[in-house]
C-alpha cells in the first residue's frame, strides 16, 4: 500500500508592502512626538545650567562686596592715555571677579598697568570661563584676530589693538578673544569712557555696575530682591544688534558697554523684534540689550543673590514717537539725551546721559535702578 504526505499550509509568511509602510509611518510619528520632548528636556537642561552660572556670579559679586567694600566696577581706566585715540575702557567686571570664580591662576595674569587690549594683556583675551557661557547662547567659541585692521570698516577688534602696536611683544602676530552670555547691570542708560567721561554722565548712570562705578550694598535703596545685578546679554543677537562690529562684541574682559554691560533702555530680546522694535545695526546703544537664546525671556541674578525669568512681555516705558537722537536711537516718552563735552589734555571727548526726569518707567525700567524709590511688586 502507498502513502502519499500532504503537506499543510505553512503558518509563516512576510510583511505585506502596505503593513511595512504603515509600520514606517508609525515610528516616524512616535519620532516626531519625541524630538521635540528631547529638544525641551535639553534645553530645560541647557537653561539650568545658565540659571546655575548667573547664580554663581551673583554669590561672586556677593563675596566680593564683603572683602572690598563695595560691588566691582564695570570698568576701571588704566594708566595715563597715550596715545590718546584708543579705546578707553578698562577690565570688565569679571576680571574684577576672577578669584572669587575660582580663577586666582588667571587673574595673576593681568597687567593691570596697561589696559584690557594691550599686548600685555593678550594672553588673557582668549581664556574660556565656563561660568560666563550660556549654553544655548551661540557664536560664543574664541576667534583668533589679527593685530591690524581686517578692512576699512573696521570690523575687526584688531583696530584697537593696532593703535598700540608698540605694546606689543615681539613677534606677536594675532590674539584669540573669548566672549560671555553676560553683562552687568547699568541702569537705564550707560555710555562713557571711564575718565574721560565727564562727571555728570557717571552721576546720571543709575545701575549697580558701570563704569567706575563702586556701589556699596546699602546704596542700592530700592531692595536687592528687586534690583538686577546681571543679565543675559547674548553673543548670538550681538550679531543682529551691532552687525558691523559684533565680531568682537562680548568680549569677556573689556569693560566696553556693548561687551559686558546692559542697560534697560530697550526692551529684553531686541534682536527679535520684541517691543515692536526691529534691530537694523542702526542704532549706536542697541548692543546694550539684554537678551538671550531662551524662548520667551531672559534671565537676570538680582542683587539678593537670587535668579529669575524675566518674559518678554514685561511692563517696559513707552516710546516717543519719530523722536531720536543722532545715532539713530529711539528715546523713551519724557527722556532726553544730552550731550556733555569734557575736554583733557591732549583730548576732547563728548559724552551723552539719559535724562528720565519726565519718564515713566515701566517695571523693567524700575528693576534696573538701585534708587529710584520706585515700588516693585508681586509677579512681573
Amino acid at each position: 500500500m502507498q502513502f502519499t504526505v500532504r503537506r499543510g499550509k505553512s503558518s509563516k509568511r512576510g510583511f505585506t508592502l502596505i503593513e511595512l509602510l504603515v509600520v514606517i509611518a508609525i515610528i516616524a510619528v512616535l519620532v516626531s512626538l519625541l524630538l521635540p520632548a528631547v529638544q525641551q528636556a535639553r534645553e530645560a537642561a541647557r537653561r539650568t545650567q545658565c540659571k546655575n552660572n548667573l547664580k554663581q556670579l551673583a554669590l561672586a559679586v556677593l563675596n566680593y562686596e564683603s572683602a572690598v567694600g563695595c560691588l566691582p566696577g564695570g570698568s576701571y581706566s588704566g594708566n595715563p592715555f597715550n596715545p590718546p585715540n584708543y579705546y578707553y575702557e578698562n577690565f570688565s567686571v569679571f576680571v574684577r571677579m576672577l578669584p572669587y570664580l575660582d580663577q586666582q591662576a588667571l587673574y595673576n595674569q593681568v597687567n593691570f598697568n596697561g589696559t584690557s587690549s594691550d599686548g600685555s594683556n593678550l594672553p588673557i583675551c582668549g581664556a574660556v570661563i565656563p561660568a560666563l557661557i550660556c549654553p544655548t547662547d551661540t557664536n560664543t567659541e574664541p576667534i583668533a584676530f589679527p593685530t591690524s585692521r581686517a578692512s576699512a570698516s573696521g570690523v575687526s577688534p584688531g583696530w584697537s589693538l593696532n593703535e598700540l602696536a608698540s605694546l606689543f611683544p615681539t613677534g606677536v602676530q594675532g590674539y584669540s578673544q573669548a566672549f560671555t552670555s553676560y553683562a552687568g547691570n547699568s541702569g537705564t542708560f550707560t555710555a562713557g569712557n571711564t575718565s574721560l567721561t565727564p562727571p555728570v554722565v557717571r552721576q546720571n548712570t543709575n545701575g549697580v555696575i558701570y563704569n567706575e562705578s563702586a556701589t556699596k550694598i546699602k546704596d542700592i535703596s530700592d531692595g536687592t530682591s528687586n534690583t538686577f545685578l546681571f543679565g543675559e546679554h547674548s553673543k548670538n543677537q550681538l550679531y543682529i544688534l551691532d552687525p558691523a562690529y559684533a565680531v568682537s562684541d562680548g568680549s569677556w574682559q573689556s569693560g566696553r558697554y556693548y561687551d559686558t554691560l546692559f542697560a534697560t533702555l530697550y526692551p529684553i530680546n531686541l534682536g527679535y523684534g520684541n517691543g515692536g522694535f526691529t534691530a537694523t545695526g542702526n542704532g549706536y546703544y542697541d548692543p546694550l540689550t539684554a537678551g538671550s537664546m531662551h524662548a520667551g525671556g531672559a534671565q537676570f541674578a538680582m542683587c539678593d543673590g537670587s535668579v529669575r525669568f524675566i518674559a518678554n512681555s514685561i511692563n517696559s516705558w513707552s516710546y516717543a514717537t519719530g523722536n531720536a537722537d543722532s545715532y539713530g536711537d529711539s528715546m523713551p516718552d519724557g527722556g532726553n539725551f544730552v550731550s556733555v563735552a569734557a575736554v583733557k589734555p591732549t583730548f576732547t571727548k563728548t559724552g551723552q546721559y539719559l535724562d528720565i526726569s519726565g519718564c515713566v518707567l515701566g517695571i523693567y525700567q524700575k528693576l534696573s535702578t538701585r534708587r529710584g524709590g520706585e515700588v516693585v511688586a508681586g509677579d512681573y
